[in-house]
């Protein structure tokens, strides 16, 4: 294959800007299907990451005062939306808690608190948590995907969490379990959940359409085996990668799939468009009172709220990994790593990630 080195981009005014070269490839072989390994060699890094540095572009929110969904769901009726899309936290105290993005996230790109550090990305499609931080703050985006600052100087994708540069580079985040859902959908389920208190300086903010600038001069190359801006769910576990179509896993409902000798579980709620990632391993609601336990899944669709049941007991589980119903209420299965973001984001920062192939007999 024949290779070049060019520079990348220029200098703009008002921002810093890291160059970096890339490898122009005369030609690439559109092998859908396949992990990006196969399209380079694994001594050409893939893809090159530049690096836009905008810290002043977002606020940061700092331990912002907490209460519950039911009360904010009085304190703003008039504004909050069934279909404000939120960002949950599904674990801890309270079974988590909600961050509605158009009053918070849309404002706030990175907030920093005792119960995580919560980003949300729209340019490259994603909201997510990390462990509990005050010392995170928004610092600009490599690659297509929104990076983070701590206070030691260290940056971090938001996306994968992982230091890129600074005293600590090479580390890992810790994930705290998410998914995004809706308001209302939310508020039906988990009335006690945790909601920041919103006090009258958080207003809704509804986002520009064109989106940031500075994203999108900050991609790379785009892989091609799926449409950039198409939505998957990318799951991440140890050294595999693996993304799934966001119209197959509503096509099935729900997936288990193999994953080396794991058993993963690709959970679909249609109403909110929302996909969760769990280990079909369950864990009682107290440790140590009962063993975890292995499960197989089949899909419900008479049950429009927790439309999982497990084979063994017909307990029924919902989209959160929470068992509400049957002899297993209050187990929760393991959640895996995974979001729902855009394919161009999840590429570039997995690129040897593989595609998800369903079988014939997709609809359950």
């Amino acid at each position: 294959m024949h290779a070049t080195s060019r520079p990348m981009f220029q200098i703009r005014k008002g921002m810093t800007i890291q160059t970096h070269t890339i490898k122009a490839m005369r030609s690439l072989p559109l092998l859908m299907g396949l992990s990006l390994s196969r399209f380079v060699g694994a001594d050409e890094p893939f893809p090159p990451f530049k690096t836009i540095e905008v810290p002043s572009a977002f606020q940061t929110l700092v331990n912002p005062q907490c209460s519950h969904c039911r009360d904010e769901a009085k304190r703003r009726a008039s504004e909050l939306r069934s279909d404000d899309r939120v960002l949950c936290w599904i674990r801890g105290y309270s079974d988590g808690g909600v961050i509605p993005q158009r009053f918070f996230l849309n404002t706030y790109r990175v907030i920093s608190d005792s119960y995580g550090v919560f980003v949300y990305d729209p340019d490259a499609g994603f909201a997510r948590g990390f462990a509990p931080s005050y010392d995170f703050t928004f610092h600009g985006w490599r690659n297509g995907v929104m990076i983070m600052k701590h206070k030691d100087g260290t940056l971090y994708s938001c996306l994968s969490g992982k230091a890129f540069a600074g005293p600590k580079s090479g580390s890992q985040l810790e994930f705290v379990p998410t998914l995004v859902s809706n308001w209302g959908d939310w508020l039906e389920r988990y009335p006690q959940a945790v909601a920041y208190h919103m006090f009258d300086k958080y207003q809704p903010v509804e986002l520009m359409p064109k989106g940031a600038d500075e994203s999108q001069k900050s991609r790379g190359m785009l892989d091609p085996r799926l449409p950039a801006e198409e939505f998957v769910l990318g799951v991440a576990e140890g050294d595999i990668a693996r993304a799934y179509r966001l119209d197959e896993i509503g096509k099935a409902g729900f997936i288990e799939d193999s994953v080396g000798n794991q058993h993963w579980g690709i959970l679909w709620n249609g109403a909110t468009r929302t996909a969760a990632a769990y280990l079909l391993t369950a864990d009682p609601p107290e440790k140590g009172k009962a063993n975890p336990v292995d499960l197989r899944i089949r899909w419900d669709g008479k049950n429009e709220i927790a439309p999982f049941a497990d084979v063994e007991t017909d307990s029924h589980w919902d989209i959160s990994g929470r068992c509400i119903e049957g002899t297993r209420k209050g187990w929760t299965l393991r959640w895996l790593n995974g979001t729902q973001v855009k394919w161009f984001a999840w590429a570039a920062e997995y690129p040897n990630s593989q595609l998800y192939t369903p079988p014939n007999n997709l609809k359950p």
